[in-house]
């Protein structure tokens, strides 16, 4: 039969025991994520005191922090770099206090609750030191995921801390990493004059994008095919796991690239605005739909048609995600900066570095 019928046996594991894709706690390298590494690595090599990485929603940001960053950066640079990682909470009212307990929480400071902002920094600030000197370190990287809700109180709250840590012969490194809306925030700088802020966090601004080609696609689906594992050292691959008698075969997700790519093409909304990149999260539903819906004695017989690719395509909500990232880059170009006013807290500027 073409689909799975009954219980289903992917699903009928405990949570602990059900493959990576079922729980969605896993990424396959892709092209975009190479990129974001050997961006991250540079600014590291030279030291830079601060760049922000942005692009649309889901096109695999988060999954490259949760998933890939520590262990890469980790590899590079033999485990003795300094890495911290926030996922940053947005707030209609930006607290200097707040995004402090934000910080030593996520670094997993007993004390991380809230305090007077002094006490907190220099909480932060001995934490930072510590860990880089246990390291045999000075430099300390800072990773903030979801950093479109950044404001200018949070990173003159960083200033503050890349001074402090500065004055005791520790160099901080900020990644901020966020939606395309990130970017406005550096007009936000530029309209309040706070330029040295732009300089130490927003000069550096690559993008991460989504799939951007057919060949792109093919190694992403390779990744399934032969540069996965589950169980830990059992040699399967992901695609060997769902579709084993296939997959003895010949069966190989890759080969189906170039009808996913034109079916991803044409079902995208005309007139998008830019070019046509296909965030990672609609990869990875179409794959989770093919291990989910059709059973390994089909694909073992059958090719998967095109027609079957196009209906997974439209029963997912890619068009409807695409029309949203075009209208949003067409209403942000009226002028976003203006409209992020917030209420926010004074932050003592200890800027003179």
């Amino acid at each position: 039969m073409k689909t799975k019928t009954g219980p289903n046996p992917i699903y009928c594991k405990s949570e602990s025991q059900a493959h990576p894709v079922v729980r969605n706690r896993y990424a396959v390298e892709t092209e975009p994520i190479k990129e974001f590494f050997a961006t991250i690595c540079r600014w590291i090599d030279y030291r830079v005191s601060g760049g922000y990485i942005f692009g649309f929603s889901r096109v695999g940001k988060s999954r490259a922090v949760q998933f890939w960053l520590s262990d890469l950066l980790a590899e590079r640079y033999n485990g003795r770099l300094p890495l911290f990682t926030l996922i940053h909470n947005g707030h209609n009212i930006v607290s200097e206090s707040e995004f402090l307990a934000e910080l030593l929480a996520s670094s997993g400071h007993k004390f991380s609750k809230r305090a007077h902002r002094e006490i907190m920094l220099d909480r932060l600030v001995k934490l930072y030191a510590t860990r880089a000197a246990d390291l045999r370190d000075n430099h300390i990287v800072l990773v903030v995921d979801e950093a479109q809700d950044m404001r200018d109180v949070n990173y003159r709250t960083l200033c503050n801390l890349q001074n402090a840590l500065d004055a005791l012969g520790f160099q901080l490194t900020v990644i901020s990493i966020g939606t395309h809306q990130l970017a406005f925030q550096q007009e936000v700088f530029l309209l309040t004059g706070d330029i040295h802020l732009w300089a130490r966090f927003m000069a550096e601004q690559p993008k991460f994008r989504g799939i951007s080609s057919e060949k792109e696609l093919t190694f992403v689906l390779e990744g399934y095919d032969t540069l996965s594992e589950w169980p830990e050292n059992s040699g399967t691959t992901y695609t060997g796991y769902f579709f084993p008698i296939a997959f003895a075969g010949g069966f190989r997700l890759a080969k189906y690239a170039p009808q996913l790519w034109e079916t991803f093409a044409k079902n995208a909304p005309q007139h998008l605005g830019f070019k046509l990149e296909v965030p990672m999260v609609h990869v990875a539903r179409i794959v989770h739909s093919l291990f989910q819906d059709f059973s390994d004695d089909y694909v073992s017989k059958y090719e998967v048609t095109h027609s079957e690719l196009s209906d997974l395509v439209k029963r997912s909500p890619y068009r409807v995600h695409l029309s949203a990232i075009s209208k949003s880059l067409r209403e942000d170009s009226t002028g976003p900066a203006m409209r992020r006013a917030q209420h926010v807290e004074e932050v003592p500027k200890d800027i003179s570095k």
